[in-house]
């Protein structure tokens, strides 16, 4: 029988047109309907959405200051922090969500903050409106300006009581790679309503971005052909043997443990193949959506009286990246799952400052106990149309 993979590309023959239409340079339409669709005035394309987070901090001159962040996230967060002159301050988890706990997040603000990264993961919302309380008055405090930053990599189009995030705080990122909710192939895109920051970032790209090689836009084909064929049940079986054995660790891995780094093309122009394929993308947000909730109320529903595995409510609002659970034996279920042929995902097995490369700031062994305990525990079920 063949694999279920945890996640595939959902593309069509549309898709495939619009990568094969090199004539075309959606960019500007791109850039424009992703900020439209996500509630912004503005928005602008970057390699990575690493890339954008860095240019936030340039063109709003943070440097030396400490930016409040997740210890339960994507490692590339706190890599744009330390590669932009900054040090990360992170934030344990709230017990019984995977989100910044507010106490901590509050108490973490101080006259050194320059910005906050709030990350909703996994496409669960964070309580914005409390978010922006509690910045504006630790502002009036300590008498500075606090960026805030929502970290939508997840989270594709979120909302908290009705209301996007993404309309909330000063810029919104996305990464917009091939496991992304909607994706790219690869890139990142940063939205904002602030006129002045979109004039900053568009200044800051043209200056320090250089035009990537031709052959990049042959090499992002090859790789949506590979993928699209690699999460194909009928290849998976294989694919997934050579992932466990760590023979694609070249292609699939995207960070090191003890090394704080950018990927080599971080500072390059996004092409036009992911512009043209994004746009077809966000054409189908909204029904991919719908298939994302409907599969997740589906997975909890299934759990419901299974004692062995914890998920949390089913969240009309949540956009559900990953359909996430908690399990005590996570390589049992990972095995059995497997013998079942579906896969089961390890998503973010790691708590960022247990990291080899970033122990220099932490305190101490027990700061951060939620997020080390999601890191080995965490597993995410296949989200099938």
């Amino acid at each position: 029988m063949p694999l279920i993979p945890r996640f595939k590309p959902n593309y069509n023959w549309k898709e495939w047109f619009a990568a094969f239409s090199f004539w075309r340079n959606d960019l500007n339409l791109y850039e424009n309907e992703f900020a439209q669709k996500f509630g912004c005035l503005h928005g602008l394309m970057f390699s990575y959405g690493r890339s954008a987070l860095y240019a936030l901090f340039k063109v709003w001159n943070i440097v030396d200051k400490e930016i409040i962040t997740p210890a339960y996230t994507c490692v590339v967060v706190p890599h744009a922090i330390v590669l932009s002159g900054n040090q990360p301050k992170f934030v344990d988890c709230e017990k019984g969500s995977f989100n910044m706990d507010y106490d901590q997040l509050e108490s973490s603000i101080t006259a050194r903050t320059g910005a906050i990264v709030v990350t909703h993961l996994f496409g669960y919302a964070m309580d914005v409106k409390r978010i922006d309380d509690m910045v504006k008055s630790a502002e009036k405090k300590f008498s500075t300006k606090i960026y805030v930053i929502q970290d939508l990599a997840h989270s594709y189009g979120t909302s908290f009581q009705g209301e996007m995030v993404s309309q909330y705080g000063d810029a919104s990122i996305f990464g917009c790679n091939i496991s992304k909710i909607i994706n790219s192939i690869f890139g990142g895109m940063v939205i904002t309503n602030e006129s002045s920051t979109h004039l900053l970032l568009k200044k800051f790209r043209e200056q320090n971005t250089q035009k990537a090689p031709w052959t990049k836009e042959l090499k992002r084909l090859i790789y949506m052909m590979a993928t699209s064929f690699a999460f194909q049940p009928i290849f998976y079986g294989l694919v997934n043997y050579l992932e466990r054995r760590n023979f694609l660790d070249r292609f699939t891995k995207y960070y090191n443990d003890d090394t704080i780094e950018f990927p080599v093309d971080w500072n390059e122009l996004p092409k036009k193949i992911e512009a043209r394929v994004g746009r077809i993308q966000l054409m189908k947000y909204d029904k991919i959506i719908e298939n994302r909730r409907k599969c997740a109320k589906k997975t909890i529903e299934y759990f419901k009286d299974n004692s062995d595995i914890k998920f949390l409510e089913y969240d009309h609002e949540c956009t559900y990246s990953h359909i996430v659970a908690l399990v005590e034996n996570r390589d049992e279920w990972i095995v059995a799952y497997r013998k079942k042929r579906k896969q089961l995902g390890t998503i973010i097995d790691y708590s960022v400052p247990e990291m080899k490369s970033y122990t220099h700031y932490k305190k101490n062994l027990d700061d951060f106990p939620v997020a080390k305990k999601y890191s080995k525990h965490i597993i995410n079920f296949p989200i099938v149309f």
